[in-house]
C-alpha cells in the first residue's frame, strides 16, 4: 500500500509533468522532454492502480504498484518504478471509488524516466473490462489475443 508521503511524491512529479506539457507546443524539445503528438485529447486522470505485466516466457505474472496521470480514447498514461520496453504488454487494475474494478490493456509506446525513481508510460489501449485481461490465465489470453503474443515474441528479442 502506498503511504502519503509517496503519493504526496506522484502527485509532485505528475504536477511537474502536466506543467512542461502545457508550456510546450506539439513536437518540441524542451529540457530533454518531447511532446508527443496525439490522434485523441489527453485528460487528466489521476488514480492508483496496479501493472501487470507478463514475464519474457509469457508464464508469470508480475504486479506492481502504479498511478496514472491521463487517459484518451485510446490510451492511458502512468507512472511506474519499473522500466518497461515498446511493445510490451500491460494490464492495468483500477479501483475507483464507488465503481466497479476496472481493467484495461495495451501496448507500450513509449517509456521514459520522470524523475524521483519513476518512469513515464505511454500505453495504446487494446482493450478494456470488467475481468482481466490476461492476468487471470497467461496461457489463455496468449492463445486468443494477437497482440499479446506479438508482444511477447517482441519482449523474447530483447533478452
Amino acid at each position: 500500500m502506498r503511504t502519503d508521503i509517496e503519493r504526496q511524491t506522484l502527485d509532485e512529479l505528475l504536477e511537474e509533468l502536466d506543467t512542461k506539457g502545457r508550456q510546450q507546443h506539439v513536437g518540441e524539445q524542451a529540457e530533454g522532454y518531447w511532446v508527443c503528438q496525439r490522434k485523441y485529447p489527453r485528460y487528466a486522470f489521476r488514480a492508483n492502480c496496479t501493472v501487470r505485466f507478463l514475464s519474457p516466457a509469457g508464464t508469470e505474472v508480475v504486479s506492481l504498484a502504479g498511478r496514472t496521470r491521463n487517459l484518451s480514447r485510446g490510451g492511458l498514461g502512468i507512472l511506474v518504478k519499473h522500466v518497461f520496453r515498446s511493445g510490451e504488454a500491460i494490464e492495468v487494475e483500477l479501483q475507483l471509488p464507488n465503481q466497479p474494478i476496472m481493467f484495461m490493456a495495451g501496448v507500450v509506446q513509449f517509456a521514459r524516466y520522470a524523475g524521483r525513481g519513476y518512469h513515464e508510460v505511454g500505453i495504446a489501449l487494446k482493450c478494456a473490462g470488467r475481468q482481466p485481461v490476461f492476468s487471470s490465465d497467461p496461457a489463455l489470453a496468449l492463445r486468443n489475443l494477437d497482440w499479446l503474443r506479438s508482444s511477447i515474441q517482441a519482449t523474447r528479442t530483447w533478452v
